[in-house]
């Protein structure tokens, strides 16, 4: 108990004279104390040196007496400069940001390869490389393609019409207008059937209508329209979804149009009309993260990306780390 209430006093004390204010006089005391205390210290330490040191006293006695007077200043002056050193470190930090460089190489790397015994990577190669692959493999290739009914397709096997093997030529021009004339023929049988079926027959005539569109879309979907024919097959697709109102996958058709003409508020408003019409929003996810892309938006591109749809495909998965990171 006695000595906790030493303890208290000493603390009480030491907080008391450091809430003094000081003047001038106390702290030119203060200094002439410091210097006798250090010079009288200096002068005892030098008198108990060893021999060898003796013939250096002086010097080792102003240099005792530099130091510990200087201690006292020292650190003052270090003080200053760290308060100097971190605003400085703290503005730069600001100011100027860092930045770290990236090598496209480096990023293109964490994307899994897969490989095919069937070489349909061909189909995207040219020059050398292409003339040098087996006329066999090569239509062995475009037939794969032309079953895999994926995107962007046909227009790949387009450029198989000026190969340098006949037999590719041939076979890639017979694949195109069986294509073609597959799409035209579907094309002729709805718009007939448009044309007889009564309007006020709504549900029939938006499904002949969406039909018909989705068919023009094949067109623009498997590659067969080139840059010349998008705008007529876009607009063709966009004035037939016009007879439609009350069909969600019309809206989805008319966003993905809108998209491909860069008119991401059109694209937008038809993905949300398709929603509001039954077609759940985590469909729309991927749609709507491109719509906000498209529209610079990048700060709202995450909450679309929803890595139980994107992880289906491995090679999304460095997207998926970089937007939910950002």
């Amino acid at each position: 108990m006695f000595n906790d209430l030493t303890l208290n006093s000493l603390l009480n004390n030491i907080f008391t004279i450091l809430k003094h204010q000081n003047s001038p006089e106390e702290l030119i005391l203060l200094l002439v104390v410091e210097v006798l205390f250090w010079t009288t210290l200096s002068i005892v330490l030098i008198m108990f040196l060893p021999k060898k040191y003796r013939p250096f006293r002086k010097d080792i006695f102003i240099f005792f007496t530099v130091i510990n007077i200087g201690l006292l200043f020292i650190g003052v002056i270090l003080t200053l400069i760290m308060i100097i050193f971190g605003l400085s470190w703290a503005t730069h930090r600001v100011s100027r940001p860092h930045y770290e460089a990236i090598k496209l190489e480096d990023e293109i790397a964490k994307f899994p390869i897969v490989y095919s015994k069937f070489q349909e990577g061909i189909l995207t190669m040219e020059g050398k490389n292409r003339n040098s692959i087996s006329s066999d493999n090569k239509i062995k290739s475009l037939k794969i393609l032309y079953d895999s009914n994926a995107q962007g397709n046909i227009g790949k096997i387009k450029k198989f019409l000026s190969d340098n093997s006949d037999e590719t030529r041939l076979y890639a021009f017979a694949l195109v207008s069986t294509f073609e004339k597959k799409l035209n023929d579907r094309i002729t049988e709805l718009q007939e059937k448009i044309n007889s079926t009564d309007k006020e027959d709504i549900k029939n005539f938006e499904k002949y209508n969406f039909e018909l569109a989705n068919t023009y879309w094949q067109f623009i979907f498997h590659g067969v329209a080139d840059e010349q024919l998008l705008g007529f097959y876009t607009q063709k697709i966009e004035n037939i979804l016009k007879n439609i109102e009350h069909q969600p996958n019309a809206y989805i058709l008319l966003g993905k149009i809108h998209l491909i003409n860069h008119k991401y508020m059109f694209a937008e408003d038809a993905f949300f009309t398709a929603i509001k019409l039954g077609i759940p929003k985590k469909a729309m996810a991927t749609f709507l993260a491109e719509v906000k892309f498209g529209k610079r938006e990048y700060n709202r591109v995450a909450p679309y990306i929803l890595p139980d749809q994107f992880n289906l495909d491995l090679r999304l998965k460095p997207l998926i780390d970089m937007w939910i990171r950002t």
